[in-house]
């Protein structure tokens, strides 16, 4: 059992709504992304413009494109998940193809506030 155990009629549904969450939160970062994209628009469009300023704001959208790319493959492990949570209930261990998935779902839980309160149990 891992961890003592889990229950497949709990987890499907906390699986579903982690990954609505996910959803939530990735539409919420991309709006606010189009929004810094503008404002550097603006930025180095004015005279004289200001680059080092839109340059700053240029590194923070990178970062924040990386936690959408990182919140869409945590969804797709979670959609994975609650797929295959049948094939795991009926295994005695862990099925290899899905070691990778589990894992990363619980290393990113420990990192990220988003991601453990996307798996309130």
């Amino acid at each position: 059992m891992i961890f003592g155990g889990y229950k497949a009629s709990k987890l499907k549904p906390q699986l579903k709504m982690a990954v609505t969450r996910f959803q939530i939160a990735s539409n919420k970062k991309s709006a606010l992304m189009k929004q810094q994209i503008r404002e550097i628009a603006k930025m180095l469009a004015e005279d004289p413009p200001k680059e080092e300023k839109a340059r700053i704001k240029s590194e923070a959208l990178i970062r924040d494109d990386n936690t959408v790319e990182a919140y869409e493959i945590l969804q797709l492990n979670c959609e994975l998940l609650s797929e295959r949570i049948h094939l795991i209930t009926h295994s005695k261990e862990c099925p290899q193809d899905l070691v990778s998935s589990i894992s990363t779902l619980i290393w990113a839980s420990g990192k990220s506030a988003l991601v453990r309160y996307c798996f309130i149990l």
